[in-house]
């Protein structure tokens, strides 16, 4: 039953991948890791790795911040969760383009919510738009795609939540703080976990909305690995040895994730 999978998960990822990762090995046409090595020689690669670890970790960690209680509040909505739920997937339907193209559309300098701004509060559309078009705009715009895969996760895991077991060490007398720490934390830090995890990796590889707001503007990996397959003097090698970095930081980084869920499970 695994062989159909398999053949597809080798096919179209493993293969690939493998052909990436052999195309990357190669300098001047000969056997050489220089296109690794230049993550720490360049500063260019080194500002865009860094930049993206940090843009993925504050976005992921926002995300699950401000996901976790919207994500309550729906569970305990009642008849109209199910409108509630529709209305949060909305946003999962946009490619990247069009996330980055509708925040310039609401926030830049001419767009909409700017010119009510302008009109009612007399700010000035120029220096309030400023931010969309930096790294902090990339983190509020993420999170319009981000935050919506976190509630859609924690509100399976809200309704799955064994409630039984806070009301029992309540009438036992556990004070709020131990029934959180000691039961509600580890019954959900699997799946808080495994939404944050998503939402690192998703910000890690996106691509549309940084390019439509901010360009080679803000150095990001995979807005670098764009330009070396873009440009005229493109480095096809190098392009495929940032799009490994990129792959194992990721691969790292949820592996720890699962690793830290077997260790609270």
């Amino acid at each position: 039953m695994l062989l159909p999978v398999t053949a597809v998960l080798v096919a179209f990822l493993g293969w690939p991948l493998l052909l990436v990762l052999w195309e990357s090995l190669f300098v001047g046409g000969g056997l050489s890791h220089g296109n690794y090595a230049s993550l720490f020689t360049r500063s260019l690669y080194r500002e865009s790795f860094f930049t993206s670890l940090a843009l993925s970790v504050s976005t992921a960690f926002l995300g699950t911040v401000i996901g976790l209680p919207l994500s309550y509040a729906i569970h305990r909505s009642g008849r109209h969760k199910g409108f509630l739920m529709a209305l949060t997937s909305v946003p999962l339907t946009f490619s990247g383009l069009v996330v980055g193209f509708a925040f310039i559309v609401l926030l830049g300098t001419s767009g909409f919510f700017t010119l009510l701004l302008k009109r009612f509060v007399d700010i000035n559309p120029l220096e309030f738009s400023a931010f969309l078009f930096t790294w902090r705009g990339l983190v509020v715009a993420y999170l319009y795609f981000l935050v919506p895969r976190m509630i859609l996760t924690m509100t399976v895991a809200w309704s799955n939540a064994d409630w039984s077991l806070m009301e029992a060490a309540t009438s036992l007398g556990a004070g709020g703080g131990t029934v959180f720490f000691r039961v509600l934390l580890p019954m959900l830090g699997p799946a808080i976990l495994s939404g944050s995890s998503l939402l690192f990796a998703v910000s890690m590889g996106a691509f549309g909305t940084a390019f439509a707001l901010t360009g080679s503007a803000v150095k990001i990996l995979p807005m670098v690995i764009y330009t070396q397959v873009s440009d005229m003097s493109s480095d096809i090698a190098q392009a495929d040895a940032l799009a490994i970095i990129l792959t194992v930081t990721t691969t790292l980084v949820i592996m720890v994730y699962e690793r830290t869920f077997r260790e609270v499970k």
